[in-house]
């Protein structure tokens, strides 16, 4: 009789818990708590209230049946208990596979980046090359394919940068706009916009991509913008002119610790991960403790200024060199602190680096947009100038530099146009 008491406490006690952590999750303290932009769209909201459904009725189920339950576990205890830490984590992991394909995939995402092996040279990207039929194909950064010997008269372009290139946007990206264009425009030759664009990718792979890679793809024309994965580099300590300060640190390395080696498969595994990096992401917030700032004064580390102008300076030779013809483009931003924030706050690596002061950075990107503009003015080459272009006008922008559907749009349009009055394809 005492046992059976003792065990109808405890489940008194956990119906409690679950029926509190129930009232707990909801969609404003998730929302505040644990997730990454303080906001919460309707597919998450949703789920939110259907595991707080969930919680409340097993809490208030358990309470109300505690006498019946625990009659069950002196019988079958050990039983009963793997079969319900079974079924809950089972419940769990179907829960976090459903979750992650309403959301397109995020925590696959995140267990490919965090098992992903260092390719040779380039450190991080996707495949480049796939075989289709027997035949080598090259592999765009959205997966479309294309043959890796190029076909008679086929006009090719590749498109090269980092995150803004490979921005994907309402199920479409500024390279599949402008291939589409041009296939409109000039219907009696073969275009191809291949997008190898790559979140975190400066001038230095993009030189390592067109000499190893680019090079034997045969193009007729290279589009290349890239200025703040190259500017974030002056703000990691020690800088070196490969960038190593930057890309040696764990955000860019794969580092598998010995916990998502076991539990990788997990799409559950995953979900807890994030949402526990996100609470620690909120607490700094509530600490005021997300960026390190210094006075740089408005102008750029001199020294990250030379690199990033012989790496454009060297981006462009070897494309003439190549018999290549080449588009440099500036980059547009949206300069306000609040988009800043947008695309800073969540960043791995802001207890490493150190950033200037608000209106130091916009000087800092301005000074590099004013080198990719010399570099195309020394060289001889069309430029075009997005940053003139767009403004600096939010229709343009999700956050600091990625764009919405109209931003791209309107970088399909630019392209389109330069390559139309630079007789380009003629």
């Amino acid at each position: 009789m005492n046992i059976s008491f003792n065990k109808q406490a405890f489940l008194f006690v956990f119906g409690v818990i679950c029926v509190a952590l129930g009232i707990g999750i909801n969609p404003l303290t998730v929302q505040k708590f644990l997730s990454f932009g303080g906001a919460l769209d309707m597919v998450d909201t949703i789920l939110v209230l259907v595991v707080e459904v969930v919680l409340i009725s097993f809490g208030l189920c358990t309470i109300r049946f505690r006498a019946r339950i625990a009659k069950e576990m002196i019988r079958q205890n050990i039983f009963l208990l793997c079969f319900t830490i079974t079924a809950l984590l089972g419940l769990g992991e179907i829960g976090a596979r459903i979750f992650d394909t309403l959301q397109g995939g995020d925590f696959a995402y995140n267990q490919s980046r965090a098992q992903r092996p260092i390719i040779p040279f380039r450190m991080f990207g996707h495949d480049l090359y796939k075989e289709k039929n027997g035949v080598r194909h090259i592999v765009s950064r959205h997966g479309e394919y294309y043959p890796f010997k190029k076909e008679f008269g086929t006009y090719r372009v590749v498109a090269m940068g980092g995150s803004t290139t490979q921005n994907f946007v309402g199920g479409t990206h500024w390279p599949k706009l402008l291939e589409e264009k041009l296939s409109r425009e000039y219907p009696n030759k073969k275009i191809e916009v291949i997008n190898i664009g790559n979140s975190g990718y400066s001038t230095a792979q993009m030189i390592i991509l067109l000499t190893l890679d680019v090079a034997s793809w045969q193009p007729d024309l290279i589009v290349a913008s890239e200025n703040i994965n190259d500017l974030l580099a002056s703000y990691f300590p020690n800088f070196v002119p490969d960038y190593a300060n930057k890309y040696e640190t764990p955000s860019f390395l794969p580092s598998p610790s010995t916990t998502s080696r076991l539990l990788g498969w997990s799409r559950l595994y995953w979900v807890l991960k994030s949402r526990g990096q996100a609470l620690s992401y909120r607490l700094d917030d509530l600490r005021g403790d997300v960026y390190h700032r210094r006075s740089y004064t408005n102008e750029p580390p001199k020294e990250g200024q030379e690199v990033f102008r012989r790496n454009w300076e060297t981006i462009v030779r070897l494309t003439k060199a190549r018999g290549i013809k080449i588009i440099l483009a500036t980059q547009p931003l949206e300069p306000s602190l609040e988009y800043w924030d947008r695309h800073m706050r969540y960043k791995t690596y802001n207890d490493i680096a150190i950033y200037p002061l608000h209106e130091e950075f916009l000087a800092h990107h301005h000074r590099f947009n004013d080198i990719i503009r010399e570099v195309a003015r020394v060289e001889g080459v069309p430029l075009a100038d997005n940053d003139i272009l767009f403004g600096g006008s939010q229709q343009y922008f999700t956050d600091l530099v990625h764009y919405t559907r109209a931003g791209i749009e309107k970088l399909a349009d630019t392209y389109d146009a330069l390559i139309g009055s630079q007789k380009l394809l003629n």
